[in-house]
């Protein structure tokens, strides 16, 4: 008989022998622990919950929680993640996720990060693509362009499972080993990057947060604690750095980025997974501003490109003075989501950054090339 109750610490062996039979991306057990117990918004919901047969884990789903303030009153949503089954698991799905789905108390549980295939499993569990056709379009910034091209040329011979096995059989265009905050004191004047960490730079994310709780009918919490714990990954330690823009001395702008790698194949990437002004911000120059950051920190890090999700949030011209940039598009919903009301406050005022989802720790760790003399390279 198959069990579903909600998951626990002590299920992470069983979910990592779980993950590794899917070809989910790898975390060791600190970093699944840090991952689905260490949130600091987690409060009361579950983690997740778990199928189990014969003491084995044999199923999962990951529901991460995320505060926002609703016309200055807290609201709950949780993000859903890591949705498997094993061949023992076939049949638990369902259950897990109406456990996940119908949850009491939370306004949304929804996906940020779907891929094509989960992208239809969503929609027959009753999930909605909400934002529509403009959640499709992303923005690109070539820093590399001759391992960008290489790399999409690999992703279209991949297609072929022939070739997909060939490419996969080594890691190609590992990166350098170098946590980005570095780069940032190296490359950036003072002030463009920010510690969540030191009580200084606490305060002004804290500012910054409370000048958009008090101009908008919805925004997520962005506390310093809670950019904190995305930037604490244990398994990929200095993978993101928080980036500013500044109106004197107030912010005007955040952007938190997160080096990551698609695939075997494909060369790492500098992905935006946060992006907002301050009330009353310039949007093209803020914007621009980040962007020539991170494009800074992408060169030296070794990516080969610059990625914008959900970058319909602003209009073209917010996106004046980035230079070269490519608009391209998924050919699938990334984003699905269940409302406690679809014609509420919260479905109808939503436009989500990617800062609500789980790509802090959702998204592929980038290999690193070895440190000079030690012979070999970390384990990806």
């Amino acid at each position: 008989m198959t069990e579903i109750r909600t998951i626990t610490p002590a299920d992470l062996p069983g979910v990592m022998d779980l993950v590794a039979k899917v070809d989910f991306p790898w975390r060791s057990h600190a970093g699944w622990h840090w991952a689905l117990f260490e949130n600091p918004q987690q409060g009361d919901i579950p983690a997740g919950f778990v199928a189990v047969k014969d003491g084995r884990v044999v199923a999962m789903v990951g529901l991460q929680a995320r505060d926002f303030s609703l016309n200055g009153e807290p609201v709950r949503t949780a993000t859903g993640h890591t949705f498997i089954a094993g061949p023992e698991g076939r049949g638990s799905g369902a259950q897990l996720a109406r456990r996940a789905l119908t949850f009491p108390g939370l306004a949304a549980v929804y996906s940020l990060n779907n891929n094509a295939t989960s992208a239809g499993l969503y929609k027959k569990l009753g999930m909605k693509a909400w934002l529509g056709d403009g959640a499709r379009n992303r923005i690109e910034w070539p820093v590399r362009p001759a391992a960008m091209g290489t790399g999409l040329a690999f992703s279209r011979l991949a297609r072929s499972d022939r070739m997909y096995d060939a490419l996969s059989a080594r890691e190609w265009f590992t990166v350098k080993h170098s946590p980005l905050a570095d780069h940032a004191r190296q490359r950036l004047k003072p002030g463009d990057w920010l510690d969540p960490s030191d009580a200084n730079h606490a305060r002004e994310i804290d500012a910054f947060d409370a000048d958009l709780r008090a101009s908008r009918p919805l925004t997520p919490v962005r506390s310093a604690a809670f950019y904190a714990y995305l930037l604490s990954d244990p398994d990929a330690p200095g993978r993101s750095v928080l980036l500013v823009a500044r109106d004197g001395s107030k912010i005007s702008g955040l952007m938190l980025v997160i080096l990551s790698k698609p695939n075997a194949y494909e060369p790492a990437g500098l992905d935006i997974v946060d992006l907002e002004l301050a009330p009353g911000a310039p949007h093209a120059a803020t914007i621009a501003h980040l962007i020539d950051s991170a494009r800074t920190i992408a060169r030296a890090a070794g990516a080969a490109r610059l990625r914008l999700l959900f970058s319909d949030r602003f209009g073209p011209s917010a996106f004046k003075g980035t230079r070269l940039r490519l608009h391209r598009r998924f050919s699938y919903d990334p984003a699905h989501a269940s409302f406690a009301d679809e014609d509420g406050p919260f479905a109808q005022n939503w436009a989500p950054t990617g800062y609500e989802g789980d790509f802090h720790f959702a998204l592929r760790i980038a290999p690193q090339r070895a440190r000079s003399g030690s012979g070999t390279a970390a384990k990806a």
